[in-house]
C-alpha cells in the first residue's frame, strides 16, 4: 500500500513537473508575445506622433496657402483690369471704327427714309449696322441691337406700292389720252374743191362747183345731251392735252412720293373724263377704269424711323471707358 501510494505520488509529481514545464513554456511564449506587442505599441505610438506632427505641418501649410488665397480676388481683379486695358489698347481703334461705321449706317438709313423713302436701302443699312455691332461681341450693345431689330421688323411690315407698275400704267394712259374721243360735235372745215375731179366742159364744171358750194354752205347736225356741245378742233386738242397733263402730274407725284398731289391729279383726270370725254366709247371708258383703279393706291405709306437706335448708340459711345 505504501509502495502504491509512493508510486502514485511519484507519478503525480512527474505529471506536475511536465505540466509545470508546459505552463512555463506557455508563460515564456506569452511573455514573448507581450514583449512583441509592447514593441509594436511603441512603434504605433511613434507613428502616431509622426502622423500628428505631419498633420500639424499640413495644417500650417494649408493655413498659409489659404492666407495666400485671400489675396487672389484682388490679384484676379488686377489681372482682369490689365487684360482689359491691353485689349482696349489692342482693339480700341477697330472697335471705335466699327461703332462709328454702325452709327453712319443708321444715319444713312434715316436719310434714305426721309429724303427718298427708300425702304429697301434702309433695311440693308440697318442689317449692316447690326452686323458691325455683332462683330464687337460686346453685351453692352444689346439694347441698341434690340432697337435695330424692332425697326427692321417695322420696315419689313411696310406695304410698298408697285411704283414701276403704277408709272407704266400712267405712261400708257397718258399716251392713250392723246386719241381719246372728246364729248361733243367737232366742227370741221369746209371741204375744199378738188379741181382734179371736176368734169370737163364749162357748164358741167360750173354746175359741179355750184352744187358743192351749196352743199357746204349749210350743214345740219342733231345735238343732244349725250353728244354734248359743239367744239372746235382746238378745244378738243386742249382737253386731251389737259388730260395728259393730269396723268403727267400724277406720274410726277409718284416719283416724288407726294400722295396728296397724286390723288388730286387722278381726281381731276376722273372729273375731266366724265365731263369732257365720250364714255360710251371703249377708249374713254378704259381710261376711266384705269383712273379708278389707280386712285385708291396709297403711294405714300407711313414709314418708320430709326431714331431710337441712333439715339441709343449715340448715348453709349461717350460712356465707353478705357483707352481706344
Amino acid at each position: 500500500m505504501t509502495t502504491a501510494i509512493a508510486v502514485l505520488a511519484l507519478a503525480i509529481a512527474g505529471y506536475s513537473l511536465v505540466r509545470l514545464d508546459a505552463i512555463r513554456d506557455k508563460l515564456d511564449t506569452a511573455n514573448a508575445a507581450v514583449a512583441a506587442s509592447n514593441s509594436d505599441r511603441e512603434l504605433l505610438r511613434a507613428e502616431l506622433k509622426s502622423q500628428a506632427s505631419r498633420e500639424r505641418q499640413a495644417h500650417r501649410d494649408l493655413n498659409r496657402r489659404l492666407d495666400t488665397l485671400n489675396d487672389a480676388p484682388q490679384q484676379l481683379q488686377e489681372l482682369a483690369s490689365s487684360v482689359e486695358e491691353l485689349r482696349g489698347r489692342a482693339e480700341g481703334p477697330e472697335r471705335a471704327w466699327s461703332r462709328a461705321e454702325a452709327l453712319f449706317l443708321l444715319e444713312l438709313a434715316q436719310r434714305r427714309l426721309t429724303l427718298d423713302r427708300d425702304v429697301e436701302t434702309a433695311i440693308v443699312a440697318l442689317e449692316s449696322a447690326d452686323l458691325r455691332l455683332a462683330s464687337l461681341r460686346d453685351p453692352s450693345f444689346a439694347a441698341v441691337r434690340q432697337e435695330i431689330a424692332k425697326e427692321l421688323q417695322a420696315m419689313r411690315a411696310v406695304q410698298l406700292p408697285d411704283t414701276t407698275g403704277i408709272l407704266s400704267k400712267l405712261i400708257g394712259a397718258e399716251e392713250r389720252a392723246s386719241d381719246a374721243p372728246v364729248k361733243g360735235i367737232l366742227v370741221t372745215e369746209r371741204n375744199a374743191f378738188d379741181r382734179a375731179r371736176l368734169p370737163d366742159g364749162m357748164f358741167a364744171r360750173a354746175g359741179a362747183i355750184l352744187s358743192q358750194t351749196f352743199s357746204n354752205l349749210i350743214v345740219v347736225r342733231k345735238v343732244d345731251d349725250a353728244s354734248g356741245s359743239v367744239i372746235t378742233a382746238e378745244e378738243a386738242l386742249l382737253r386731251r392735252q389737259h388730260l395728259q397733263l393730269l396723268f403727267f402730274a400724277a406720274r410726277t407725284a409718284v416719283i416724288r412720293h407726294d400722295g396728296q398731289a397724286y390723288r388730286t391729279a387722278l381726281a381731276g383726270a376722273r372729273r375731266s373724263l366724265g365731263d369732257f370725254f365720250d364714255l360710251s366709247s371703249p377708249e374713254a371708258q378704259s381710261l376711266l377704269n384705269e383712273v379708278q383703279a389707280l386712285e385708291p393706291i396709297n403711294i405714300d405709306p407711313t414709314l418708320p424711323t430709326v431714331t431710337n437706335s441712333i439715339n441709343a448708340l449715340r448715348r453709349m459711345v461717350p460712356s465707353r471707358r478705357g483707352p481706344e
